[in-house]
């Protein structure tokens, strides 16, 4: 069992971490935590990629060790393995982190990564085509900082944007735009019916 696993399991309760079945060709082993809000959530998360020393800069010297996670609503099925309107968020964590690991570089909270280049929709029903890494908001109690063999290990929820929504967040700086984000309510929770925050008759995602 990792180390991860095994501190997850103190947070969270045994019966609601479990290792996520990964392919051959898979880049990192990934976690599967079940978790009680208002309704039920899954959370995809990253098991290693924390033993990556990443070259933070000045700013971010204690946030050198991390893990990424997808937070799934209820509707969200796994299970149906031939849909990739459900299958994208596994590919994506995996594509999120062989890039980061072997790009040698690194993710914090306000860093944004297209999806194609140019970036096109995430799916047929996602249709935002940025991921944005931002530090929890709905699960910010959950995914507190954790400490495995004295390292300090934070976690980054993956929020899918809109076009504009990276616009703006570029224009304004992060800081001013998950403010405005979490204003309008919103969160890390996957929604595939979600608008975006700018969205108006005027303007178009």
């Amino acid at each position: 069992m990792s180390e991860l696993k095994s501190a997850l399991e103190q947070r969270f309760g045994a019966h609601r971490v479990s290792d996520y079945p990964i392919g051959e060709d898979d880049y990192i082993d990934l976690l599967k935590i079940e978790v009680e809000k208002k309704f039920p959530l899954t959370i995809i998360c990253t098991n290693g990629l924390s033993t990556y020393d990443m070259p933070v800069n000045e700013r971010y010297q204690d946030r050198k060790h991390t893990e990424i996670f997808f937070c799934l609503p209820g509707y969200w099925d796994l299970n149906d393995v031939e849909n990739e309107n459900m299958m994208w968020p596994l590919k994506i964590i995996q594509k999120l982190t062989k890039n980061v690991i072997e790009g040698e570089t690194w993710y914090g909270p306000g860093h944004t990564v297209a999806n194609g280049n140019p970036s096109t929709s995430i799916s047929t029903t996602m249709k935002q085509d940025y991921l944005l890494l931002a530090d929890p908001i709905e699960l910010e109690d959950f995914f507190a900082p954790v400490i495995i063999n004295g390292v300090e290990v934070h976690f980054l929820a993956i929020i899918p944007i809109f076009h504009k929504e990276y616009e703006q967040k570029t224009h304004q700086g992060y800081r001013k735009w998950i403010k405005k984000f979490r204003g309008r309510n919103g969160d890390e929770i996957l929604d595939d019916y979600r608008t975006s925050i700018y969205k108006s008759r005027w303007f178009r995602s």
